[in-house]
């Protein structure tokens, strides 16, 4: 009699699919050079043309979020690369049919990789936001311009970017199983990033804030402004992005063949 996987067991196999997947270690050392590097590029230039800056530009500094203006593009541009591939890489391999012989329940599959892949972002995430802003942290003091992790809005702001990480790599996930094809789901990911403020700026300014990169900017910011969501509607508004993208992933598993 053959039995259906246990969850442990489907996690144990996608955790061990992930980690096969030869852009896993790439792009979790694209991500961490790219954000620590560039990052701590843009906060040494910061302070050391402060002097020269304007009363505008000094009032609209961010101390936070301009460490994750650079090289943390980068970072989740990589990591939202992998999250599509640990979906596309299955059907450009034919790996799917045994994924959902070995699980045949395809909302436990889906369900394992979320769990995965969103677990091992979230941490790498995190990790890159906090080394992040302690590097950026030690390059300000010279100015006097560092902001303490306790400062109002800080960590927020500092958690709010890795946990946009992990949410970017969960729609390259999800993006995967819809297209099912590595090329059209990270153009499609990444044009979604980038143009999505765009193509919703003709609804207005209001609705344009919406947009994906805009999000992930607000989340980031210590510094309130009009052109920007508040934290509270960024994260909503993330969640409305996962969650329109999963329903369609989550379809597109369970009514289309392999």
């Amino acid at each position: 009699m053959i039995t259906a996987p246990t969850t442990r067991g489907a996690l144990a196999g996608e955790w061990v699919k992930l980690r096969s997947v030869r852009a896993t270690p790439l792009a979790a050392a694209t991500a961490l050079a790219a954000a620590l590097f560039i990052g701590l590029i843009d906060y040494a230039s910061a302070a050391d043309s402060w002097d020269g800056w304007t009363t505008d530009q000094r009032e609209r500094f961010d101390p936070v979020r301009y460490g994750f203006s650079g090289g943390f593009y980068v970072a989740v541009l990589a990591v939202g690369t992998l999250g599509t591939l640990a979906a596309s890489s299955e059907y450009t391999t034919g790996q799917i049919r045994s994924t959902l012989v070995a699980v045949p329940r395809r909302g436990q599959v889906l369900a394992a990789k979320v769990l995965v892949v969103g677990g091992v972002t979230a941490l790498l995430g995190q990790l890159l936001a906090f080394l992040t802003f302690l590097l950026g942290r030690r390059a300000l003091t010279a100015k006097h311009l560092a902001v303490s992790i306790g400062d109002p809005g800080v960590t927020r702001a500092v958690v709010g970017c890795g946990l946009f990480l992990a949410a970017f790599a969960l729609l390259g996930l999800a993006l995967g199983f819809v297209l099912r094809h590595t090329a059209a789901a990270v153009t499609v990911l990444f044009g979604t990033f980038f143009l999505s403020p765009m193509l919703l700026a003709p609804f207005g300014d209001g609705v344009a804030r919406f947009g994906l990169q805009s999000v992930f900017e607000g989340l980031g910011t210590t510094v309130p402004g009009s052109d920007r969501l508040g934290p509270v509607a960024c994260f909503a508004a993330l969640a409305a992005y996962l969650a329109v993208a999963f329903a369609l992933a989550l379809l597109g598993l369970t009514r289309r063949d392999a």
